[in-house]
């Protein structure tokens, strides 16, 4: 009994299809590009900033306030102030001088409209009319120059509050709340942290393959973007044969002074099918990539890497531009298995 029962459990199990399908693997694709690449070579490059001031005074004074170190300004912001009450003085004694002036050519200019009337009728002499025009050109010299002394003046006084150039953060103080500061004396240090570009020195044989507009692969530890080439300095150093290069950094989020390796061409770009780089898979010595195929499933393709471009790798075998190649999930998957595509 128990030998038949024993039968009876394994005869349906005997007659299962033996073959296992495994489920649909999630997936991310992206798609695989004919581009320019060309070789590199790794270049040390720092984050700088476009302006980088020591603000100075342009007045002497008793400095009375500062900006702490780390404030972010404005332009026009105020930063320092310099104690302005010898400079109102100035301002008041302008003022007074410029009045009593003003009072003194009026007084001239009606002195001559009389002379001028009288030696019309004959009544004055040309030599008094010429002392009375000369009389009140003096006076309109001497008010002209006091106006000038006024203005001065006035642009001293608003001297006494030092405000920013351009946006930025203070990054130190040159000097101390209560000190005496001469004229050109600096005060304080301003950074501008929103217009920033990107320093690299370039042999001048690397010169002639970088070109203005080029996207190049900056990195920063386990940060890695890609940045415009905004100019290559055609002057090179006599000793160090090197040139300078810029790279636009405006908008982003580097630190000024951040050190970076700067991927830059070393030889003509050539015209190959690209595809991510994190869609290579390694395994033992072969690599290769899983492209979606018509029928919607993994196919892996053994390829042949040319050369590695910030995070576009160029490939050799199987694979053609507008492939879907697997960029997420490639480790787990098995040849012929089927995908369902994560956009």
């Amino acid at each position: 009994m128990a030998s038949l029962l024993a039968l009876g459990v394994a005869g349906p199990a005997a007659g299962q299809d033996d073959a296992f399908t495994f489920p649909p693997a999630r997936v991310e694709v992206a798609t695989a590009d004919l581009r320019e690449m060309a070789p590199s070579v790794d270049v040390s490059g720092t984050v700088v900033s476009l302006n980088d001031s020591r603000i100075a005074s342009e007045i002497e004074g008793v400095l009375t306030w500062l900006a702490d170190v780390g404030a972010d300004v404005d332009a026009g912001d105020l930063i320092a102030r310099i104690d302005p009450r010898l400079i109102r003085i100035e301002v008041k004694r302008a003022e007074a001088n410029v009045a009593r002036l003003q009072s003194d050519f009026e007084y001239r200019q009606r002195q001559l409209e009389r002379t001028e009337e009288l030696a019309a009728k004959n009544s004055a002499s040309k030599t008094l009319l010429d002392e009375a025009r000369a009389q009140r050109d003096q006076a309109q010299h001497s008010l002209t120059d006091a106006s000038a002394a006024l203005e001065l003046a006035r642009a001293n006084l608003a001297r006494t509050e030092i405000r920013a150039p351009f946006a930025g953060h203070v990054t130190a103080r040159l000097a101390s709340v209560g000190e005496f500061v001469n004229v050109g004396e600096d005060v304080l240090r301003l950074v501008d942290t929103h217009r920033i570009e990107i320093s690299l020195p370039a042999t001048i044989t690397l010169a002639r393959h970088i070109k203005p507009g080029m996207s190049v692969p900056v990195r920063s530890g386990d940060i890695e973007r890609e940045h415009a080439v905004r100019t290559v300095v055609p002057v090179g150093d006599a000793v160090s044969r090197m040139v300078e290069v810029r790279l636009s950094a405006g908008g982003s989020d580097w630190l000024v002074g951040t050190p970076v390796q700067v991927s830059l061409p070393s030889d003509t770009a050539i015209s190959t099918v690209a595809v991510p780089r994190d869609a290579l898979v390694e395994r033992g010595r072969q690599t290769y990539v899983y492209k979606v195929n018509a029928d919607g499933a993994a196919e892996q393709v053994t390829v042949e890497i040319s050369t590695v471009v910030g995070l576009w790798v160029g490939v050799a075998g199987g694979i053609s531009a507008g492939d879907r190649i697997i960029v997420r999930g490639a480790e787990r998957l098995s040849p012929g298995q089927a995908v369902e595509i994560i956009e």
